[in-house]
């Protein structure tokens, strides 16, 4: 089959177009930047223009493409098909050497000059956490750590690649250890976060685990006076689980709220949705945290939210003293790589990860290598 020529604006976009046209076994056989004019030549942008085969040109039409030249002229007498012995000797040389780099074009991909700092065997990795929707500049700094963490002879094991790719995603991701609670010693932990992102589920199953799996004392209070719906959710789920409930209408009655669940060991405030653009809002859940005083503020955020989005609440609550994240719904999100993009550069650590809507079942602490499997795909949910 032809080869086909894809334009888009980034590397990952040009690998969604081959992959949509061509399926998900396309060759890329080369890729570069280039820059399109706009009419009479003003301005322009920069491309990425991306060739691909559904299918494996003839060896001979990639000879040019894999820098092998063609075998030298000789005058000694000729062998079997016309050449020399020392012709075919040579011949066969490079006839190895072009199946060894048809192999590489097959694997990995011509984006090699669009990296070009890095060995040919990490250009896979790269091209992966791109695919992986990890923010390109970052995939770069991961796959250069690839590159610097692997010996010479490892770069050809593919195992050993994958591995170092493995360590260099995880190394990237702050993790928060798992909430610590201490029977006879009250620990305050609140929630928040943008709305609809789960923070009343996820709240139910950290107080149903930390009663039913760690046997301590549990108390819910809920200022999510906003929506009725959700404060009777919190309400049937401290049923079910047999915990005090308490309701704060105001940052006024915070501390009233918490003296009402009595001599608990842990108490987890579940707060109201916040638009990050909410300047009211955010300064009022402010407020609230001032007088609760909390020993750990969590920012769950949904891990399907897009990288601008992310960062933009991750900025907006820090203005609530948000220390540690949680990233939910982990089972509905395409792909991590944005969640990693706001994890590379955040001093947010991840405390926790939810994997769907049972309670108390589906939440784990947060772990390096999981989530940098996850991301890579090398992990499933669940």
């Amino acid at each position: 089959m032809a080869a086909k020529t894809y334009r888009a604006g980034t590397m990952r976009e040009a690998l969604a177009r081959v992959r949509k046209d061509l399926g998900g076994d396309a060759i890329i056989l080369a890729s570069r930047s280039v820059r399109r004019r706009r009419l009479f030549g003003l301005g322009g942008r920069e491309l990425i223009e991306v060739r691909a085969s559904a299918t494996m040109p003839q060896a001979a039409a990639l000879v040019e493409a894999a820098g092998a030249p063609p075998p030298p002229a000789s005058g000694a007498a000729a062998g079997p098909g016309g050449l020399s012995a020392d012709a075919q000797g040579r011949l066969g040389d490079e006839l190895s050497r072009l199946h060894e780099r048809v192999d590489a074009l097959s694997r990995m991909g011509r984006v090699d000059h669009l990296v070009p700092d890095l060995p040919a065997p990490v250009v896979a990795s790269y091209a992966r956490l791109v695919e992986a929707e990890v923010p390109e500049p970052l995939a770069r700094r991961i796959a250069a750590a690839v590159a610097d963490s692997l010996e010479p002879h490892q770069l050809h094991d593919p195992a050993e690649v994958d591995e170092a790719l493995l360590e260099a995603v995880a190394r990237s991701i702050p993790v928060a250890p798992p909430i610590r609670a201490v029977m006879g010693t009250r620990r305050v932990v609140a929630l928040v976060g943008p709305t609809g992102v789960g923070k009343t589920t996820t709240v139910a199953k950290l107080a149903a685990n930390f009663k039913l799996v760690h046997g301590l004392s549990v108390g819910l209070v809920t200022l999510d006076t906003y929506r009725i719906a959700a404060v009777e959710q919190l309400r049937t789920y401290a049923e079910i689980i047999d915990l005090p409930l308490a309701v704060a209408n105001d940052p006024g009655e915070m501390a009233r709220a918490l003296d009402e669940l009595g001599a608990v060991d842990i108490a987890f405030i579940d707060t109201a949705g916040r638009s990050p653009r909410d300047e009211v809002k955010i300064r009022e859940l402010g407020e609230f945290m001032d007088r609760a005083r909390p020993d750990e503020v969590h920012l769950v955020l949904s891990a399907g939210a897009g990288e601008k989005t992310l960062r933009a609440a991750a900025e907006r609550f820090a203005r609530v003293r948000a220390d540690r994240l949680i990233l939910t719904k982990l089972d509905e999100a395409e792909g991590l790589g944005d969640a990693l993009g706001l994890l590379g550069q955040s001093s947010l650590p991840v405390s926790y990860l939810t994997t769907g809507q049972a309670v108390p079942d589906d939440i784990e602490p947060a772990d390096r290598r999981r989530l940098a499997g996850l991301i890579l795909g090398m992990e499933a949910i669940g």
